[in-house]
């Protein structure tokens, strides 16, 4: 599985059913309330302009919404790590409506990878990649950051879960040891019930203007959630080789029943 995540290599092939399904345009956005939540939702690596642009407006919406961004005339939200070869964006859809994206920037210890993780915490960071020095994929980490839901659909838990889902199948690929978040402090609770812990104190976080804390966990520690929640775990139930995921093809993934 070669898709140019990081800059260290690839070096096991995920063997699994697919459920991928041809690749289909986008139809134009609409708006998704929460009497019409459905039960599949399809999700998009954002490897083209239009899925990249949905991830951009859905960013925008949901910070401006929260307050932690101030309005611009482009409706748009993007910033320089989406363009490193580090970050990937994933894109959620509900019946062709954008309503959920999010991205990991994938770290390795001794490259020049940076993350807005590293960027607002270098030296925690930095002291994480450099635990369990024995382990064979020590040094190696990701940041899901850039987690929203479009304003419409913020009461949609599910989608978190499902956000999660596909981060963690580029967090498997990448041989991730050391898991990164930044949040703000009122999500602390759930991200501990994700197996988290607090890595620093709050502190301003690239491109917001509230103040983040970072939270750390790690491959021990997502293996056993993924395998409790189902919906947080890629490789359960259908969910089988998505090596066409990372050129941009479609997932189907669900809430229930994984």
């Amino acid at each position: 599985m070669d898709h140019t995540l990081s800059s260290f290599p690839i070096g096991v092939q995920l063997q699994h059913e697919s459920l991928l399904q041809p690749v289909a345009k986008v139809p134009p956005a609409r708006r998704v309330g929460s009497a019409t939540r459905c039960d599949e939702y399809i999700a998009r690596l954002a490897v083209d302009d239009p899925v990249r642009d949905d991830a951009f407006r859905l960013r925008y919406c949901s910070y401006v919404a929260g307050k932690h961004i101030e309005p611009n005339t482009s409706g748009r939200f993007k910033d320089i790590y989406d363009d490193m070869p580090n970050a990937s964006t994933i894109v959620i859809y509900d019946r062709g409506v954008a309503v959920a994206s999010v991205r990991t920037c994938t770290l390795a210890r001794g490259t020049d990878l940076t993350s807005p993780a590293r960027d607002a915490f270098r030296k925690e960071v930095d002291d994480l990649l450099d635990r369990d020095a024995g382990s064979p994929f020590s040094g190696r980490g990701i940041e899901v950051t850039r987690l929203v839901r479009s304003p419409e659909a913020e009461n949609n838990q599910g989608l978190v879960f499902l956000l999660y889902r596909m981060a963690g199948y580029i967090a498997l690929c990448a041989h991730s040891q050391v898991h990164l978040a930044c949040i703000r402090e009122n999500h602390t609770p759930f991200y501990r019930r994700l197996g988290y812990e607090a890595a620093s104190e709050l502190r301003p976080y690239p491109g917001l203007s509230c103040p983040m804390r970072l939270m750390a966990s790690d491959r021990e520690q997502y293996d056993r959630v993924r395998l409790a929640v189902p919906a947080m775990d890629p490789l359960a139930g259908r969910t089988g080789d998505l090596s066409a995921f990372f050129e941009g093809g479609p997932v189907t993934l669900s809430v229930r029943g994984a």
